[in-house]
């Protein structure tokens, strides 16, 4: 039997017992649970004995080298100052490479418990030995021992002969920093990282998200377009320049950026996360067209998710109008009929298209679920407004400012403040655009609002001037 054969096998044999144990008795289960303990003696047993094969395979391999003359002798030497660096306690032979060996093994296999053991083995004997030490401070931190693992990788960082080790163990400290959220202190543990190995690419990486998790947009942006010009293809690192240049642009609407160059036109080849970012920064600057082609990628890749077909609708609605995006709001909601944002688009479409008693009905389904949902009576609201009764479209908007939520409450200022409008109370109304300005990031209208209403309260002023005696 093939090695390959013998292992489909054992694995068929674990996802059968995976498969019997909900509807097995109890005399079953622990039949079941027999042949499961038997399983994981034969796992120990083949880890053990490819552990024993692997660190004889790699001293065969560099002895036959080293005999045939293949190893130049720059390089036998500096094999030997490592070792020597690491363990002075042995030049050509180090008692407690085994160890080692061994917890590599397990650290590669992904058996983090088990390298855990053989590392703090290693570390006690052999308490020099700088890559035993970063091992075990890795298993540590995969162990979630996140306490531990931070004092091994400070010890580190101030005491390794090796560049490379300590720059990592800087780059892990950032990590286990920004994990708690601490990003300033984790920036600077990235950038002793990046000053001590400049061509680490991970730290730069991890240097941009800090900046953006604390805000500081450009210079996420600084730190993540070389890094995208030498890894073009990394998604993670495009999200991140999206979600930079979004918050960019919240905070200057007059900036201009360019985007690197595989982030210059939405592509099929692209991630879906990116694709999804790339919609929605999109969204944020105007460019619907562009949005509504990575909507059209990610309705091809995932055609039962409602909300890619929502956004090819909103998008569609923004550009062509009502009656090519209903279709396409339509099919989200068969897909998510219990998703409220969707019946609200539906409604929303019609309702800007006229057809107010239809998109009255839509609202109404939504509050016959749930009378207090924001987003049904905000379209009630709209609606009214449509039909010329501004008393009943006031009477549900007061009703928002009696919320716990911040946001509510200015929602209900900026409808109320719309409603002015309608009635040409312009002093009342830029009053209520105020009391809601906090949300303008949200209600983005509300710059555009107060600056028709102090138009218009100037040319009413100036009127009145112009007819007093």
């Amino acid at each position: 039997m093939k090695i390959e054969d013998w292992f489909h096998t054992l694995r068929k044999k674990a996802q059968s017992i995976e498969e019997k144990w909900q509807g097995a008795s109890e005399q079953e289960r622990l039949q079941l649970a027999e042949q499961l303990f038997q399983l994981r003696q034969v796992s120990d047993t083949v880890v053990d004995l490819w552990l024993q094969f692997e660190e004889k395979l790699s001293n065969a391999i560099r002895s036959i080298k080293e005999m045939e003359g293949q190893l130049p002798a720059e390089e036998k030497k500096t094999h030997q100052s490592k070792v020597s660096a690491e363990s002075p306690k042995a030049v050509e032979s180090n008692p407690y490479e085994p160890i080692f060996r061994r917890g590599e093994g397990f650290y590669h296999l992904r058996m983090f418990q088990d390298a855990k053991k053989c590392f703090a083995e290693l570390v006690q004997k052999s308490p020099d030995w700088e890559s035993g030490r970063l091992y075990y401070a890795y298993s540590l931190l995969l162990c979630e021992d996140d306490e531990l693992a931070f004092r091994e990788f400070r010890l580190l960082g101030r005491t390794a002969s090796s560049p490379t080790i300590v720059a990592i163990s800087f780059n892990a400290i950032g990590c286990i920093l920004a994990e708690e959220e601490q990003w300033l202190e984790a920036a600077q543990a990235f950038k002793t990282s990046l000053e001590i190995k400049p061509e680490q690419e991970e730290a730069k990486y991890n240097l941009a998200l800090c900046y953006l998790r604390d805000g500081d947009a450009q210079e996420a942006l600084d730190e993540l377009e070389p890094y995208l010009e030498k890894n073009e293809h990394d998604w993670e690192a495009q999200m991140l320049w999206l979600r930079a240049a979004k918050l960019l642009h919240t905070m200057d609407q007059t900036v201009e950026w360019s985007p690197p160059k595989g982030l210059q036109l939405p592509t099929r080849d692209l991630d879906s996360d990116t694709l999804q970012e790339m919609a929605s920064l999109y969204e944020t600057v105007g460019n619907y067209h562009r949005a509504q082609i990575c909507y059209h990628f990610l309705t091809e890749r995932s055609p039962k998710d409602g909300w890619t077909w929502h956004g090819l609708a909103w998008n569609t609605w923004l550009i062509s109008g009502t009656k090519r995006a209903l279709t396409l709001v339509k099919k989200a909601i068969s897909l998510a009929p219990e998703n409220d944002d969707f019946l609200f688009s539906y409604g929303w479409m019609l309702l800007f298209d006229g057809r107010v008693e239809e998109a009255i009905k839509a609202f109404r389904i939504m509050l016959e679920k749930n009378r207090d949902n924001r987003l049904g009576q905000s379209g009630m609201i709209s609606a009214y407004e449509k039909l010329g009764d501004t008393q009943e479209a006031k009477r549900l908007a007061k009703y928002f400012l009696e919320d716990a939520e911040p946001y509510v409450r200015s929602l209900g200022y900026f409808h109320l403040g719309r409603i002015a409008v309608v009635e040409e109370n312009w002093r009342l109304a830029e009053q209520y655009f105020q009391r809601a300005l906090p949300f303008a990031e949200q209600l983005w209208e509300i710059p555009i609002y107060l600056q028709l209403c102090a138009s218009k309260r100037g040319q009413s002023e100036m009127q009145t001037e112009l007819v007093q005696p």
